[in-house]
């Protein structure tokens, strides 16, 4: 064999060496104790990142109600400066993916140590599963550079992911990051990890019916919710308030902050799932209460939570119960230890209500009381229903459910 012939060899071997120990690097992990939650930060290539990522950027960021594409003139500036940068070889911030996986799949990426087996794991997650946390118009902006510059495919972008078995950890980690800042409201912070909260309620309770967002199909029986307010039921039991402005700029940081001291809780969305599936069965119970020619608002059982003032009452009703006022905080072991009584008293109560028959939940209930107090409500006071549903529901709470009406209920307000 020729000398040059073995220099050859030898530089391909050393090439093919060298492109290998690139691609499978010691793993960058970083285990977040707190909420157990997992930071891992990789190289990608920006085709195969837009390949990854591609259902979840056609879903808006596979979030409900994430925030688009922006098109304002500065965006598009900002974007276009961004491509011509991309283009010379520029290096953009991380780009962060939110990712949901079974504790199984938790449990296997702690045994993971090198980045090649780190692409492989991560191929076997259900792209519904991953949402894109932060980097809408970068990833725009990425595409837009690869449609105008085909060889810059294969340059490398950073990608941080946040990895986790429970939205709740999601949900901390993003919160947390940022306090202090104001690119969100609260509202778009939590639809960020919205979609996996509604597919662990439904897969932890297939009987709840939960209608999509844009569904705007009005609610036809009992046990039926739409996914929008299952949104703002989840941000009033983490706020602890009954009364949120869900697009206004938390300029005070006071509600966020609330709100991150009970996601600190890691039962927090358990407990919130429970809370649903309690009020899904108290709204059934009721439904059976369907009299003849009845007059005012609320007419049969199934008006009772058709009236989302009703639902927000009852679900902020607990959450003051269980977590205590904001500000003044319970630890983990007190909220557990609430809703542990909190259950067993709910228990004892829908089990009593199962047994009466539609005239007798027709006393119980006393929509004739209801119907006439939330009938007097100031015309311009907005929140009153909420209010008043929400003292209604504490009476409920405080006397342990054990009342033989709603009437002590509808006139505590």
């Amino acid at each position: 064999m020729k000398l040059s012939t073995i220099y050859i060899t030898v530089e391909k071997n050393t090439m093919t060496q060298s492109i290998e120990k690139v691609n499978n690097q010691k793993l960058d992990i970083i285990k977040d104790e707190r909420v157990n939650c997992y930071s891992v930060m990789v190289q990608l290539e920006i085709d195969n990142y837009l390949n990854l990522i591609k259902k979840a950027f056609n879903d808006r960021g596979s979030l409900e109600g994430q925030r688009d594409t922006l098109k304002t003139t500065t965006a598009i500036r900002i974007r276009n400066r961004m491509i011509e940068d991309l283009k010379a070889g520029a290096v953009l911030p991380p780009i962060v993916l939110g990712v949901i996986v079974s504790d199984e799949q938790l449990l296997q990426l702690q045994e993971l140590d090198d980045t090649s087996s780190f692409r492989t794991w991560i191929k076997d997650v259900p792209t519904d599963n991953i949402s894109i946390i932060d980097g809408m118009q970068r990833t725009t902006a990425l595409r837009e550079a690869l449609e105008k510059e085909e060889k810059i495919k294969n340059h490398k972008i950073r990608i941080e992911y946040w990895i986790a078995s429970k939205s709740n950890s999601l949900t901390y980690r993003m919160l947390v990051l940022n306090t202090g800042q104001i690119p969100w409201n609260l509202r778009r912070q939590i639809e960020t990890v919205f979609r996996p909260i509604i597919k662990e309620l439904k897969e932890k309770y297939p009987d709840l019916d939960i209608m999509e967002i844009n569904d705007e199909k009005r609610r036809s029986r009992s046990g039926q919710f739409q996914a929008g307010n299952i949104i703002e039921l989840f941000l009033v039991f983490g706020a602890r308030k009954e009364k949120i402005d869900i697009l206004e700029k938390l300029a005070d940081e006071f509600t966020r902050l609330d709100f991150i001291e009970s996601t600190a809780n890691p039962n927090f969305t358990d407990i919130f799932y429970e809370v649903i599936n309690y009020l899904a069965k108290f709204d059934k119970i009721i439904s059976i209460y369907q009299p003849q020619n009845a007059e005012g608002y609320f007419k049969r059982g199934m008006d009772l939570f058709s009236s989302h003032p009703a639902c927000i009452g009852f679900v902020t009703a607990i959450a003051l119960s269980v977590l205590g006022r904001p500000g003044l905080d319970y630890s983990v072991e007190k909220q557990n230890e609430n809703w542990n009584k909190i259950k067993q008293n709910t228990d004892h109560f829908l089990e009593r209500l199962t047994n009466m028959n539609s005239k007798e939940l027709g006393t119980f209930l006393d929509f004739n009381t209801l119907n006439e107090i939330i009938s007097k409500k100031p015309s311009k006071a907005s929140y009153y229903e909420r209010e008043f549903f929400l003292q209604a529901f504490k009476v409920l709470i405080e006397e342990k459910f054990e009342l033989k009406t709603m009437t002590p209920c509808w006139r505590a307000y």
